[in-house]
């Protein structure tokens, strides 16, 4: 059984040939490229490379749809599979600092509610800025039975609890699993309320999808949640609405602080200067998905549709749209590889292909959408409250 020095140093070790393959790797360096040039990222300093490029390894996807630790994974055959399974399912959180001891910490990790122990990547010594009762928001990765601490993004005091949570909302959506995290029982329970999300859906609207405007998309979500609790059926049709013309456009993202306590896939779709199609995708083991421009990817099969090159990426590369969109869409439209081909210019020449390479998260575990996250979580809850 390796020691942890020897796990931390087996981690250290391939994070350093993971930066070394992207260097040498064509393919990987071009992709890197590209993303500094969407994203209009500027590399100042040592620094700002060093940030950049982790959250490139560990957050980003390919412009294929790949995420770049599978890439490697792939494509590099001497690479420790157990370490890249482990940094594949790395996540951000924020974790309350319950006892310091000589090596480690006994965190709380705020999402789950799970009692933790975590080991920093560095001496402790460099960490005296942390004390006990603070809140830390890192990158944890677990691997031979233990927590390790990759990265410390920043350190909350001890009586900002408010910023805290809200900061571990904010990293709850983009990591489901920090939800559930050492907590079986709150795992189950995410399963159950997917099916029950399901099961109402199905009743009200007798179909697993439904399509508005993000004008009326607010209105239509509360409706649909009293119908959840009480079952009462009354008239929506009201709340169904169609855009003039479908297109595909980037929209703002509404920030994470006290003004805007609840993600745009929850609330706030209407403050939106443009109108715009949204669906309401139910899935039975995962829950609700509120995933705007769902008309308009079934469009780009059909019809010549502005910005489809970009509507087509996001769908195939966004984990927050699940496998089951793509399957609709490859079921429902006969040109669909062609249309994905020929727009993304890729090779795929079958469906399970291109799931393979675009949906890869998906398939190892569940992953509950963030409406059914946000509807269990009692921290979610709690803030409201506040």
């Amino acid at each position: 059984m390796p020691t942890i020095i020897d796990s931390l140093n087996l981690i250290s070790k391939t994070i350093d040939n993971i930066l070394d393959f992207i260097a040498a790797d064509d393919c990987l360096s071009k992709d890197f490229e590209e993303y500094l040039n969407i994203n209009n990222i500027e590399i100042n300093s040592e620094k700002d490379f060093n940030n950049t490029i982790i959250q490139y390894i560990f957050d980003m996807k390919m412009q294929s749809g790949l995420r770049v630790l599978e890439y490697y994974r792939r494509n590099n055959a001497n690479s420790s599979n157990a370490v890249i399974e482990a940094l594949l399912d790395s996540f951000v959180g924020v974790f309350k600092i319950e006892k310091i001891q000589s090596n480690s910490y006994n965190a709380l990790c705020l999402a789950s509610n799970a009692q933790i122990t975590l080991t920093p990547m560095v001496k402790m010594y460099h960490l005296k800025q942390i004390g006990r009762y603070d809140h830390i928001e890192a990158r944890i990765v677990e691997f031979n039975n233990n927590l390790y601490i990759l990265e410390i993004y920043n350190v909350i005091p001890e009586l900002d609890v408010y910023q805290a949570r809200v900061c571990a909302i904010k990293h709850m959506l983009e990591y489901p699993k920090s939800a559930y995290y050492k907590n079986e029982k709150k795992k189950t329970e995410l399963a159950q309320s997917a099916g029950i999300f399901y099961q109402k859906f199905e009743e009200l609207f007798n179909n697993n999808f439904i399509i508005t405007t993000n004008k009326k998309a607010d209105c239509l979500i509360e409706f649909f949640n009293q119908y959840r609790k009480n079952s009462k059926n009354l008239d929506y049709s009201a709340l169904i609405e169609n855009v003039e013309k479908n297109r595909y456009i980037k929209i703002e993202e509404l920030d994470y602080d006290e003004k805007t306590l609840a993600n745009k896939e929850i609330s706030g779709f209407s403050s939106h200067k443009e109108t715009y199609d949204i669906g309401l995708f139910v899935d039975k083991e995962r829950g609700l998905y509120i995933i705007p421009f769902l008309e308009t990817f079934f469009k780009c099969f059909c019809e010549d549709i502005e910005g489809k090159k970009e509507c087509l990426r996001e769908f195939l590369t966004s984990d927050k749209v699940p496998p089951e969109i793509i399957k609709l869409a490859y079921d429902k439209y006969p040109n669909f590889l062609n249309e994905i081909n020929k727009n993304l210019n890729t090779n795929f020449s079958t469906l399970e292909e291109l799931l393979f390479n675009t949906k890869a998260s998906f398939v190892s575990s569940i992953v509950f959408s963030s409406v059914n996250i946000l509807f269990n979580s009692e921290l979610f809850s709690s803030l409201l409250d506040q």
